[in-house]
């Protein structure tokens, strides 16, 4: 019997998928503390992980190990030269979440140019004269940025082209235009034209502070900066800065560099800010197909048909732990 551990709540759906294949034993840990992690971890062959990022004498005491499957996309809660050292593989749930982030960004972009806060407030604080001046904008005929043209990016872009926006996309690996999208050279110059930047790539050493006080000071006075992929690609301090001087005006964020932020977090307080708790992946849809694509990553990878669009990581056939 191949032992599956699960971590941390997932959907029914996926578990069912494991406790009715045959050949495997599934233990889920909705609430797991870290002794017990530990102690399961030391005969699991599978790991379903989401988010949480487990210390690397947990995976060290895993002596069993031959995969992650990530009930997500992101694979910053896991080292790879770790892995690598390991010979475990790391498979993502890559076709689960993208409609939902993508619509979540939408969402974002229409409540900063509709200002949709701050009327709340007006309504609730009995400030109706306050529409007015709401400064209120339309996603028609603006200039939005793609940062990260993968498949959130262009599920993005798709729908914010049918607002009547004009799509930039940036993107150093792009091979294809499916969306009849303009390319721009650097980001520096997409940052130059946009009226509206939204970021969809993943935190890597690349990518880390990408939205660093220079690349900032470029973008338009008034603009808005959307951020449904990971905290860490924007300097949360420089974009301080930045924000004072209205460039960007209005910072419309999924995540945050510490999650979850500590309550004298200085983006707590401002009304040019908008917070959502890294939530756009966790639609009723996609949290059932994420729970769904992991267990199904796991039970492919255990009969040798791990689809390589699944595939994050796998090490060198020579480090790679067999199941014998």
């Amino acid at each position: 019997m191949v032992k599956v551990l699960v971590l941390d709540p997932v959907h029914e759906s996926g578990l069912d998928l494991l406790r009715t294949a045959p050949d495997v034993t599934c233990v889920h840990l909705a609430e797991p503390k870290d002794a017990e992690i530990v102690r399961h971890m030391a005969d699991a062959e599978i790991l379903i992980l989401r988010g949480r990022k487990l210390p690397r004498g947990a995976f060290e005491q895993a002596q069993k190990l031959r995969l992650v499957s990530r009930h997500g996309v992101g694979c910053d809660n896991l080292d790879f030269d770790l892995m690598q050292d390991l010979g475990v593989t790391v498979a993502v749930a890559a076709d689960s979440n993208y409609v939902s982030v993508a619509e979540h960004a939408i969402a974002l972009i229409l409540a900063g140019l509709k200002r949709l806060p701050v009327a709340d407030e007006a309504v609730r604080s009995a400030n109706w004269s306050l529409r007015d001046h709401l400064g209120a904008r339309e996603l028609q005929g603006a200039k939005v940025l793609v940062v990260g043209f993968g498949r959130i990016g262009q599920a993005f872009a798709s729908r914010v082209s049918a607002f009547g926006a004009q799509c930039l996309v940036y993107d150093p690996f792009l091979t294809s235009n499916p969306c009849n999208v303009t390319p721009v050279e650097t980001l520096e110059d997409g940052l130059a034209q946009a009226d509206i930047v939204s970021l969809h790539l993943p935190n890597t050493a690349e990518t880390a502070n990408l939205l660093d006080a220079a690349r900032l000071a470029q973008m338009r006075p008034g603009s808005l900066l959307v951020n449904t992929a990971r905290g860490g690609i924007v300097d949360e301090g420089a974009l301080l800065e930045a924000l004072n001087k209205r460039c960007p005006a209005i910072y419309a964020t999924d995540v945050l560099a510490s999650e979850p932020p500590s309550p004298d977090d200085p983006l707590l307080n401002r009304p040019d800010v908008i917070l959502t708790p890294h939530s756009a992946a966790m639609t009723r849809e996609a949290a059932q197909r994420m729970s769904e694509r992991a267990a199904q990553n796991a039970l492919d990878f255990l009969s040798g048909e791990l689809s390589p669009e699944m595939t994050a990581f796998r090490p060198s056939e020579t480090l790679a732990r067999s199941s014998h």
